[in-house]
C-alpha cells in the first residue's frame, strides 16, 4: 500500500490589521477640531434638531418638506480612518447631502454637461414602468402603497431618510435631473453615490465621547470601514445597468458625484476622449481641510468620461483568478453534501434490489 506523502503545513495566517474608521465631520464640523464640550454637546443630540449645512447652501435640492435639517442618523457627514498615532486618512463621504457644499458640482455639472452654470432641476421622476396585472402587479402594488405610506410619515415628521438606507431602493426612478435654463430638451441624471460602512456602530463612538475626559481626540469606539462593495458593485452599478442603457438611446448621460477614496476602491477605468463618446460622466470630488477653521472644503478632483461597460468593469473590482488556483481552493474546502452513515448506506432502496 502506497504511503500518501503529508502535506507540508501551511504557513500561518497573518490576521488583517482592523480599520478604525471614526468621524471625519460631524454636523458639517471637523471632528478633531472639536472640543470635549462640544463633542458631549453633539453625542446628546437630535440630528433632527441640527441644521445642515450644506442643504442650507442649497435649499431647492433639500426635502420637499422644506426642513433643512439634518436627515442623517447621528450627524455624520463623512469618515476617515484613525491611526494609533492619531494621524488621518482621507476624508469620504457617507451622507449624499455632503455633495451639496456651496452647489459646486452643480454648477460645474452644467457647465460640462449643459453649458449653463445654473440649471433647472428636478426630482424624483419615474423612469421604469410597473407591472399591472397578475402576481407581479399586485405585489408592485402593495409595494407603492408601503412606499407611500413611509413618505408620508417621513413628511410628517420632517425626516426624509434615503431611500436605500430604509429598504425602499427603487431603480424605477431617476433621482435628479439638471436641466438647461433656456433649452428644456438638453438634460442630464444625476446620482450621488456616498459610501455605507459595515462594522461597529457609530453609536459606539458616542459611548466613547461620553466617558472621554480632555480635548485629545478620542478613538473610534470599534472597527469598521467603508464598504465600497456595498456602495458600488451592489448598489451604484445595478442603477447604472438599468438607467444608462435607455438613456444611451435617448442621446443622454448619466452623471455619477463620487469621491476620490470611492474612485480610488474601483479598478482603472480607461476614459473616453470626449464627452461625445462616453454614456457616463464621473464627477469626482476630494475634500480639502482647513483646520484652523475646523472644516473640509469640497474641490472638484477630476471629470471622467467613460463607458457603461468600462464602469461595470472598474465597479467590479478584480481580475478573475486564475483555474488552477480556483480548483486549488476548490479541493481545499470540499465536503460531502449529505452525510450517510454506514448502516444506512447498506439499505437498499425497494424496486432496486437485484432478483
Amino acid at each position: 500500500m502506497a504511503i500518501k506523502p503529508r502535506k507540508p503545513k501551511a504557513a500561518p495566517k497573518t490576521k488583517p490589521q482592523k480599520q478604525y474608521f471614526g468621524m471625519a465631520e460631524w454636523y458639517g464640523q471637523l471632528y478633531r477640531n472639536l472640543g470635549d464640550a462640544q463633542r458631549k454637546l453633539y453625542a446628546e443630540t437630535k440630528n433632527t434638531l441640527e441644521p445642515c449645512p450644506f442643504l442650507h447652501q442649497v435649499p431647492a435640492l433639500g426635502p420637499q418638506s422644506g426642513k433643512l435639517h439634518c436627515n442623517k442618523k447621528g450627524g455624520v457627514c463623512s469618515l476617515r480612518n484613525f491611526h494609533d498615532d492619531v494621524t488621518f486618512g482621507p476624508i469620504t463621504a457617507t451622507c449624499p447631502n455632503r455633495f451639496l457644499e456651496n452647489a459646486t458640482i452643480v454648477r460645474h455639472i452644467g457647465r460640462v454637461l449643459l453649458g449653463a452654470d445654473t440649471p433647472l432641476f428636478a426630482k424624483e421622476i419615474a423612469f421604469l414602468k410597473r407591472p399591472k396585472t397578475g402576481i407581479a402587479g399586485e405585489a408592485e402594488a402593495a409595494a407603492k402603497a408601503e412606499e407611500e405610506e413611509a413618505e408620508e410619515a417621513e413628511e410628517d415628521s420632517g425626516q426624509e431618510a434615503a431611500a436605500v438606507e430604509s429598504g425602499r431602493e427603487d431603480v424605477g426612478r431617476i433621482d435628479l435631473v439638471f436641466v438647461h435654463p433656456d433649452d428644456s430638451e438638453k438634460w442630464c441624471a444625476v446620482e450621488m453615490q456616498a459610501v455605507y460602512f459595515s462594522g461597529g456602530k457609530m453609536a459606539d463612538d458616542l459611548t466613547v465621547i461620553r466617558k472621554h475626559a480632555g480635548n485629545a481626540i478620542p478613538m473610534p469606539g470599534s472597527a469598521r470601514h467603508p464598504d465600497f462593495r456595498s456602495s458600488g458593485p451592489k448598489r451604484l452599478m445595478p442603477q447604472l445597468m438599468i438607467k444608462v442603457p435607455t438613456l444611451r438611446r435617448w442621446g443622454k448621460k448619466m452623471v455619477v458625484v463620487i469621491d476620490r477614496p470611492f474612485l480610488d476602491s474601483m479598478s482603472g477605468m480607461e476614459p473616453q476622449d470626449h464627452i461625445s463618446n462616453c454614456d457616463i460622466v464621473w464627477v469626482v470630488v476630494r475634500f480639502d481641510e482647513d483646520v484652523v477653521h475646523g472644516s473640509a472644503t469640497l474641490v472638484i478632483d477630476q471629470t471622467i468620461f467613460t463607458t457603461l461597460d468600462h464602469a461595470v468593469k472598474a465597479l467590479t473590482s478584480g481580475m478573475p483568478t486564475t483555474l488552477p488556483d480556483f480548483e486549488g481552493k476548490l479541493s481545499g474546502k470540499l465536503a460531502p453534501a449529505i452525510s450517510v452513515s454506514p448502516a444506512a448506506a447498506l439499505i437498499v432502496p425497494p424496486g432496486l434490489a437485484e432478483d
